[in-house]
Protein backbone atom coordinates (compact mmCIF):
# COMPACT_ATOMS: atom_id res chain seq x y z
CA UNK A 1 0.00 0.00 0.00
CA UNK A 2 1.24 3.58 -1.06
CA UNK A 3 1.65 5.68 2.00
CA UNK A 4 1.76 9.64 0.78
CA UNK A 5 0.74 10.73 4.71
CA UNK A 6 3.17 12.63 6.79
CA UNK A 7 1.92 12.35 10.03
CA UNK A 8 4.77 10.36 12.43
CA UNK A 9 2.35 6.93 13.30
CA UNK A 10 1.73 6.65 9.50
CA UNK A 11 5.49 6.68 9.01
CA UNK A 12 6.43 4.18 11.23
CA UNK A 13 4.15 1.27 10.15
CA UNK A 14 2.64 -0.67 7.55
CA UNK A 15 -0.55 -1.79 9.61
CA UNK A 16 -3.59 0.07 8.45
CA UNK A 17 -6.41 -0.96 9.95
CA UNK A 18 -9.83 -1.19 8.15
CA UNK A 19 -12.50 -1.86 10.35
CA UNK A 20 -13.35 -2.40 13.85
CA UNK A 21 -16.06 -4.33 15.67
CA UNK A 22 -16.75 -4.49 19.73
CA UNK A 23 -13.03 -4.87 21.10
CA UNK A 24 -11.48 -6.20 17.79
CA UNK A 25 -9.99 -4.18 15.07
CA UNK A 26 -9.24 -5.44 11.32
CA UNK A 27 -6.22 -5.42 9.09
CA UNK A 28 -6.11 -7.02 5.88
CA UNK A 29 -9.07 -9.70 7.07
CA UNK A 30 -7.31 -10.22 10.60
CA UNK A 31 -8.81 -9.62 13.75
CA UNK A 32 -6.86 -7.88 16.65
CA UNK A 33 -8.01 -7.44 20.29
CA UNK A 34 -7.66 -4.23 20.39
CA UNK A 35 -6.14 -2.65 23.77
CA UNK A 36 -6.14 0.84 22.57
CA UNK A 37 -9.60 1.55 22.19
CA UNK A 38 -9.06 4.64 20.33
CA UNK A 39 -6.83 5.92 22.91
CA UNK A 40 -9.71 5.59 25.02
CA UNK A 41 -12.16 7.11 23.37
CA UNK A 42 -14.45 4.37 22.94
CA UNK A 43 -15.27 3.28 26.11
CA UNK A 44 -18.83 1.25 24.43
CA UNK A 45 -15.93 -0.26 21.88
CA UNK A 46 -15.64 -0.03 18.38
CA UNK A 47 -19.45 0.21 16.33
CA UNK A 48 -21.45 -0.85 19.87
CA UNK A 49 -25.19 -0.79 19.11
CA UNK A 50 -25.80 2.20 20.83
CA UNK A 51 -23.05 4.32 18.45
CA UNK A 52 -24.87 3.13 15.75
CA UNK A 53 -28.47 3.67 17.00
CA UNK A 54 -27.10 7.13 17.80
CA UNK A 55 -25.75 7.72 14.14
CA UNK A 56 -29.02 6.63 12.56
CA UNK A 57 -31.56 9.11 14.84
CA UNK A 58 -28.85 11.76 13.54
CA UNK A 59 -29.52 11.37 10.14
CA UNK A 60 -33.30 10.59 10.72
CA UNK A 61 -33.33 13.76 11.92
CA UNK A 62 -31.42 15.52 9.37
CA UNK A 63 -28.72 16.35 11.06
CA UNK A 64 -25.88 18.78 9.19
CA UNK A 65 -22.81 20.50 10.22
CA UNK A 66 -23.69 24.30 9.97
CA UNK A 67 -20.85 26.76 11.12
CA UNK A 68 -23.02 28.54 13.33
CA UNK A 69 -24.70 28.24 16.19
CA UNK A 70 -26.61 24.80 16.87
CA UNK A 71 -29.50 23.49 19.44
CA UNK A 72 -26.85 20.22 19.61
CA UNK A 73 -23.84 21.82 21.51
CA UNK A 74 -26.53 23.82 23.81
CA UNK A 75 -28.01 20.75 24.48
CA UNK A 76 -24.49 19.13 24.70
CA UNK A 77 -23.86 21.50 26.88
CA UNK A 78 -26.02 21.33 29.63
CA UNK A 79 -25.73 17.31 30.05
CA UNK A 80 -21.45 18.35 30.53
CA UNK A 81 -22.55 20.63 33.27
CA UNK A 82 -24.57 18.17 34.99
CA UNK A 83 -20.84 15.69 35.22
CA UNK A 84 -19.02 18.89 35.38
CA UNK A 85 -21.27 20.90 38.20
CA UNK A 86 -17.69 23.15 38.72
CA UNK A 87 -17.75 24.30 35.05
CA UNK A 88 -19.17 27.80 34.81
CA UNK A 89 -18.78 28.24 31.40
CA UNK A 90 -18.16 25.64 28.41
CA UNK A 91 -15.94 26.38 25.19
CA UNK A 92 -16.18 23.47 22.44
CA UNK A 93 -13.34 22.39 19.93
CA UNK A 94 -12.61 20.18 17.73
CA UNK A 95 -9.46 18.09 19.64
CA UNK A 96 -7.53 17.88 22.76
CA UNK A 97 -4.43 20.14 21.26
CA UNK A 98 -7.19 22.95 20.21
CA UNK A 99 -8.35 22.75 23.74
CA UNK A 100 -5.19 22.89 25.50
CA UNK A 101 -4.08 25.51 22.75
CA UNK A 102 -7.20 28.20 23.72
CA UNK A 103 -6.54 27.14 27.10
CA UNK A 104 -3.74 28.78 27.16
CA UNK A 105 -5.34 31.22 25.56
CA UNK A 106 -7.45 32.36 28.23
CA UNK A 107 -4.77 31.84 30.63
CA UNK A 108 -2.72 34.51 29.12
CA UNK A 109 -5.59 37.22 29.53
CA UNK A 110 -5.69 36.47 33.23
CA UNK A 111 -2.29 38.12 34.41
CA UNK A 112 0.41 39.84 32.20
CA UNK A 113 3.20 36.82 33.04
CA UNK A 114 4.49 35.04 30.58
CA UNK A 115 5.83 31.80 31.26
CA UNK A 116 4.07 28.43 31.90
CA UNK A 117 5.12 25.63 33.95
CA UNK A 118 4.64 22.21 32.73
CA UNK A 119 5.09 19.53 34.82
CA UNK A 120 7.14 16.21 33.40
CA UNK A 121 5.65 13.42 32.22
CA UNK A 122 2.11 15.25 30.98
CA UNK A 123 1.45 14.99 27.12
CA UNK A 124 -1.00 17.94 26.28
CA UNK A 125 -1.06 16.88 22.06
CA UNK A 126 0.48 18.84 19.79
CA UNK A 127 0.59 21.94 20.64
CA UNK A 128 4.07 24.74 19.35
CA UNK A 129 4.24 25.90 23.25
CA UNK A 130 4.17 23.04 25.01
CA UNK A 131 6.51 21.00 22.68
CA UNK A 132 9.49 20.44 24.50
CA UNK A 133 11.10 17.58 27.04
CA UNK A 134 13.13 18.35 29.70
CA UNK A 135 17.10 17.19 29.54
CA UNK A 136 18.30 15.59 33.43
CA UNK A 137 18.61 19.28 34.43
CA UNK A 138 14.75 20.17 33.68
CA UNK A 139 16.17 22.77 30.83
CA UNK A 140 14.05 22.18 27.79
CA UNK A 141 14.58 20.65 24.69
CA UNK A 142 12.46 21.03 21.47
CA UNK A 143 10.47 18.22 20.29
CA UNK A 144 9.62 19.38 17.17
CA UNK A 145 11.34 21.44 14.50
CA UNK A 146 9.46 24.58 13.57
CA UNK A 147 8.59 25.22 17.07
CA UNK A 148 9.51 29.02 18.50
CA UNK A 149 12.87 29.69 20.22
CA UNK A 150 10.75 32.75 21.95
CA UNK A 151 8.49 29.42 23.21
CA UNK A 152 11.34 28.07 24.46
CA UNK A 153 12.18 30.70 26.59
CA UNK A 154 8.87 30.86 28.50
CA UNK A 155 8.55 26.95 29.41
CA UNK A 156 9.46 26.28 32.93
CA UNK A 157 9.48 22.44 34.10
CA UNK A 158 8.94 20.62 37.43
CA UNK A 159 9.27 17.16 38.66
CA UNK A 160 5.65 15.45 38.95
CA UNK A 161 5.37 14.37 42.38
CA UNK A 162 8.31 15.60 43.81
CA UNK A 163 7.06 18.63 46.18
CA UNK A 164 10.22 20.34 47.40
CA UNK A 165 12.18 20.22 43.91
CA UNK A 166 8.66 22.09 42.58
CA UNK A 167 8.68 24.11 45.56
CA UNK A 168 12.38 25.48 44.87
CA UNK A 169 11.39 26.10 40.68
CA UNK A 170 8.31 27.80 41.54
CA UNK A 171 9.36 30.32 44.14
CA UNK A 172 12.70 31.43 41.97
CA UNK A 173 9.85 31.72 39.11
CA UNK A 174 7.17 33.07 40.63
CA UNK A 175 7.19 36.32 39.43
CA UNK A 176 6.85 35.38 35.77
CA UNK A 177 4.56 31.95 36.36
CA UNK A 178 1.43 32.88 34.14
CA UNK A 179 0.10 29.48 34.46
CA UNK A 180 0.49 25.77 35.68
CA UNK A 181 -0.75 22.62 32.99
CA UNK A 182 -0.77 19.20 34.24
CA UNK A 183 -2.62 16.15 33.07
CA UNK A 184 -3.22 15.14 37.41
CA UNK A 185 -3.12 11.46 36.68
CA UNK A 186 -0.51 10.97 33.82
CA UNK A 187 -0.86 8.49 31.79
CA UNK A 188 2.54 7.66 31.43
CA UNK A 189 2.30 6.34 34.66
CA UNK A 190 -1.32 6.23 36.24
CA UNK A 191 -0.29 6.64 40.00
CA UNK A 192 -2.51 6.72 43.00
CA UNK A 193 -0.52 8.93 45.31
CA UNK A 194 -0.57 12.83 43.76
CA UNK A 195 -3.20 13.96 45.52
CA UNK A 196 -0.93 16.11 48.25
CA UNK A 197 1.14 17.19 45.28
CA UNK A 198 -1.80 18.61 43.26
CA UNK A 199 -2.94 20.58 46.12
CA UNK A 200 0.36 21.83 46.60
CA UNK A 201 0.33 23.46 42.55
CA UNK A 202 -3.13 24.50 43.84
CA UNK A 203 -2.24 26.21 47.03
CA UNK A 204 0.76 27.87 44.97
CA UNK A 205 -1.27 29.25 41.95
CA UNK A 206 -3.77 30.67 44.89
CA UNK A 207 -0.74 32.66 46.45
CA UNK A 208 0.39 33.82 43.34
CA UNK A 209 -1.94 34.41 40.53
CA UNK A 210 -1.40 31.60 38.48
CA UNK A 211 -3.80 29.66 36.44
CA UNK A 212 -4.12 25.84 37.31
CA UNK A 213 -5.03 23.86 34.35
CA UNK A 214 -6.17 20.43 34.48
CA UNK A 215 -5.35 18.25 31.11
CA UNK A 216 -7.99 15.64 32.09
CA UNK A 217 -8.46 14.81 28.52
CA UNK A 218 -8.13 11.28 29.32
CA UNK A 219 -9.42 11.25 32.70
CA UNK A 220 -12.25 12.88 32.50
CA UNK A 221 -15.50 10.94 32.49
CA UNK A 222 -13.31 7.64 32.92
CA UNK A 223 -12.34 8.12 36.59
CA UNK A 224 -13.84 7.82 39.79
CA UNK A 225 -16.42 10.50 40.17
CA UNK A 226 -16.14 11.59 36.59
CA UNK A 227 -12.60 13.09 36.82
CA UNK A 228 -9.65 13.54 39.13
CA UNK A 229 -10.41 16.95 40.38
CA UNK A 230 -14.14 15.48 41.58
CA UNK A 231 -12.14 12.41 43.24
CA UNK A 232 -9.87 14.94 45.33
CA UNK A 233 -12.00 17.56 45.57
CA UNK A 234 -9.47 19.91 44.02
CA UNK A 235 -10.56 22.74 42.14
CA UNK A 236 -8.87 23.83 38.66
CA UNK A 237 -9.05 27.12 37.05
CA UNK A 238 -9.22 25.66 33.47
CA UNK A 239 -9.90 21.63 32.68
CA UNK A 240 -9.40 20.35 29.11
CA UNK A 241 -11.33 17.08 28.66
CA UNK A 242 -12.05 14.73 25.54
CA UNK A 243 -11.54 11.26 24.51
CA UNK A 244 -14.77 9.56 25.79
CA UNK A 245 -16.84 12.93 25.41
CA UNK A 246 -16.91 12.63 22.09
CA UNK A 247 -18.62 9.45 21.90
CA UNK A 248 -16.37 8.68 19.23
CA UNK A 249 -16.47 11.73 17.60
CA UNK A 250 -13.59 14.28 17.19
CA UNK A 251 -13.83 16.91 20.59
CA UNK A 252 -12.04 18.89 22.76
CA UNK A 253 -13.76 20.72 25.74
CA UNK A 254 -12.80 23.23 27.85
CA UNK A 255 -14.65 24.30 31.19
CA UNK A 256 -13.68 27.58 33.18
CA UNK A 257 -14.66 28.11 36.70
CA UNK A 258 -16.48 31.12 38.27
CA UNK A 259 -13.98 32.87 39.35
CA UNK A 260 -12.11 32.89 35.80
CA UNK A 261 -15.80 33.89 34.17
CA UNK A 262 -16.08 36.32 35.96
CA UNK A 263 -12.47 37.95 35.13
CA UNK A 264 -12.78 37.27 31.17
CA UNK A 265 -16.04 39.12 31.02
CA UNK A 266 -14.91 42.40 29.39
CA UNK A 267 -11.80 40.40 27.28
CA UNK A 268 -11.57 39.66 23.30
CA UNK A 269 -10.62 35.77 23.53
CA UNK A 270 -11.11 34.18 20.24
CA UNK A 271 -12.70 30.83 20.55
CA UNK A 272 -14.40 30.09 17.43
CA UNK A 273 -13.39 27.29 14.22
CA UNK A 274 -15.58 25.78 11.38
CA UNK A 275 -15.91 22.64 13.44
CA UNK A 276 -15.94 23.70 16.77
CA UNK A 277 -19.22 22.68 18.65
CA UNK A 278 -20.52 21.20 15.55
CA UNK A 279 -23.41 19.16 15.10
CA UNK A 280 -22.25 15.89 14.93
CA UNK A 281 -20.06 15.87 17.49
CA UNK A 282 -22.20 17.53 19.67
CA UNK A 283 -25.48 15.10 18.41
CA UNK A 284 -22.87 11.58 19.37
CA UNK A 285 -21.21 13.04 22.48
CA UNK A 286 -24.27 13.70 24.17
CA UNK A 287 -26.31 10.79 23.20
CA UNK A 288 -23.50 8.50 24.43
CA UNK A 289 -22.84 10.67 28.01
CA UNK A 290 -26.41 10.65 28.05
CA UNK A 291 -26.49 6.61 28.03
CA UNK A 292 -23.56 6.86 30.41
CA UNK A 293 -24.94 8.34 32.87
CA UNK A 294 -28.20 6.57 32.46
CA UNK A 295 -25.97 3.56 32.81
CA UNK A 296 -23.54 4.06 35.49
CA UNK A 297 -22.16 0.45 36.15
CA UNK A 298 -20.30 0.89 32.46
CA UNK A 299 -17.69 2.61 34.20
CA UNK A 300 -17.50 0.26 37.23
CA UNK A 301 -17.07 -2.66 35.19
CA UNK A 302 -14.29 -1.34 32.89
CA UNK A 303 -12.38 -0.05 36.30
CA UNK A 304 -13.08 -3.77 37.31
CA UNK A 305 -12.04 -5.37 33.96
CA UNK A 306 -8.84 -3.29 34.36
CA UNK A 307 -8.48 -3.97 37.99
CA UNK A 308 -8.52 -7.75 37.04
CA UNK A 309 -5.90 -7.75 34.47
CA UNK A 310 -3.75 -5.68 36.78
CA UNK A 311 -4.40 -8.10 39.61
CA UNK A 312 -3.89 -11.34 37.51
CA UNK A 313 -0.30 -10.11 35.92
CA UNK A 314 1.34 -8.46 39.31
CA UNK A 315 0.41 -11.99 41.33
CA UNK A 316 2.25 -13.42 38.09
CA UNK A 317 5.29 -11.00 38.33
CA UNK A 318 5.51 -11.48 41.92
CA UNK A 319 5.78 -15.05 41.87
CA UNK A 320 8.14 -15.21 39.05
CA UNK A 321 10.38 -12.62 40.37
CA UNK A 322 9.95 -10.09 37.80
CA UNK A 323 11.02 -6.94 37.27
CA UNK A 324 8.07 -5.60 35.89
CA UNK A 325 4.53 -4.11 37.45
CA UNK A 326 1.37 -3.03 36.34
CA UNK A 327 0.31 0.32 36.78
CA UNK A 328 -3.54 1.46 37.03
CA UNK A 329 -5.58 4.56 37.99
CA UNK A 330 -8.91 3.45 37.39
CA UNK A 331 -9.14 1.76 34.16
CA UNK A 332 -6.01 3.86 32.76
CA UNK A 333 -3.17 0.65 32.37
CA UNK A 334 0.46 0.64 31.72
CA UNK A 335 3.18 -2.17 32.09
CA UNK A 336 5.63 -0.55 33.37
CA UNK A 337 9.38 -2.42 32.79
CA UNK A 338 10.85 -1.85 36.81
CA UNK A 339 9.40 -3.67 40.06
CA UNK A 340 11.63 -0.22 41.59
CA UNK A 341 9.68 2.14 43.42
CA UNK A 342 9.16 5.24 40.71
CA UNK A 343 7.61 8.23 41.34
CA UNK A 344 7.48 10.02 37.70
CA UNK A 345 8.33 9.45 33.86
CA UNK A 346 11.58 10.16 34.39
CA UNK A 347 12.74 7.17 36.65
CA UNK A 348 10.67 5.18 34.57
CA UNK A 349 12.56 5.82 31.30
CA UNK A 350 15.51 5.25 32.87
CA UNK A 351 15.00 1.92 33.53
CA UNK A 352 13.53 1.02 30.23
CA UNK A 353 16.05 3.02 28.27
CA UNK A 354 17.88 -0.14 29.14
CA UNK A 355 15.88 -2.90 27.75
CA UNK A 356 14.37 -1.30 25.40
CA UNK A 357 15.07 -3.89 22.59
CA UNK A 358 13.45 -6.51 24.21
CA UNK A 359 10.23 -4.21 24.94
CA UNK A 360 10.51 -3.96 21.36
CA UNK A 361 10.48 -7.73 20.78
CA UNK A 362 7.60 -8.39 23.16
CA UNK A 363 5.15 -5.49 21.13
CA UNK A 364 6.22 -8.13 18.35
CA UNK A 365 4.94 -10.82 19.74
CA UNK A 366 1.90 -9.71 21.26
CA UNK A 367 1.30 -8.25 17.65
CA UNK A 368 1.58 -11.67 15.73
CA UNK A 369 -0.39 -13.17 19.04
CA UNK A 370 -3.03 -10.66 16.88
CA UNK A 371 -3.15 -8.60 19.76
CA UNK A 372 -2.58 -4.75 19.02
CA UNK A 373 -0.38 -3.26 22.17
CA UNK A 374 -0.73 0.59 21.64
CA UNK A 375 2.29 2.14 20.91
CA UNK A 376 1.71 4.41 23.44
CA UNK A 377 1.55 1.75 25.94
CA UNK A 378 -1.47 3.06 27.60
CA UNK A 379 -3.70 -0.05 27.90
CA UNK A 380 -7.85 0.73 27.84
CA UNK A 381 -10.45 -1.85 28.02
CA UNK A 382 -13.93 -1.11 26.79
CA UNK A 383 -17.31 -2.30 27.92
CA UNK A 384 -16.90 -4.46 24.73
CA UNK A 385 -13.57 -6.17 25.91
CA UNK A 386 -14.82 -9.64 26.96
CA UNK A 387 -13.82 -11.36 30.10
CA UNK A 388 -12.59 -14.42 27.97
CA UNK A 389 -10.17 -12.06 25.55
CA UNK A 390 -8.84 -10.49 28.30
CA UNK A 391 -7.63 -13.95 29.67
CA UNK A 392 -6.04 -14.83 26.01
CA UNK A 393 -4.30 -11.42 26.53
CA UNK A 394 -3.26 -11.93 30.13
CA UNK A 395 -1.79 -15.65 29.04
CA UNK A 396 0.07 -13.98 26.32
CA UNK A 397 1.92 -11.45 28.26
CA UNK A 398 3.02 -14.28 30.25
CA UNK A 399 4.52 -15.83 28.07
CA UNK A 400 5.91 -12.78 26.53
CA UNK A 401 6.93 -11.65 30.07
CA UNK A 402 8.90 -15.16 30.23
CA UNK A 403 10.34 -15.36 26.72
CA UNK A 404 11.44 -11.94 26.54
CA UNK A 405 11.99 -9.72 29.91
CA UNK A 406 12.64 -12.76 32.24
Amino acid sequence: MSNFILNEGYQKTNVFFEEGYKDKIIHQGKAYIDLSNCAGSLILGHNSKIYREILKKYLKINGSNFAHPNSYAVDYSKTIKKIFPRFEKIIFCNSGTEAVTKALRISRTLNKKECIVSVVGSWHGSVDSLLFQPDNKLRPQFLSDGVSNNDKKKIIFIPYNDIEASRKILNKNKNKINSIIIEPIQACLPLNNSKRYLKFLRDFCNKNNSTLIFDEIITGIRSDKNSVQQNYNIKPDITTIGKIAGGGMPIGVIGISQNVDKKIKEKKIFYGGTFSGNSLSSFVGNETLKYLIKNKTIIKNVNKKSKYFQDILNQFIYINKMNLKIYRYSSILRIVYTKNKIDNRTQRDFFENKISKKIDYFKKFLFQKNIYYPSSGIIFFSEATTYKNIDYVIKNIKIGFKKYLQ
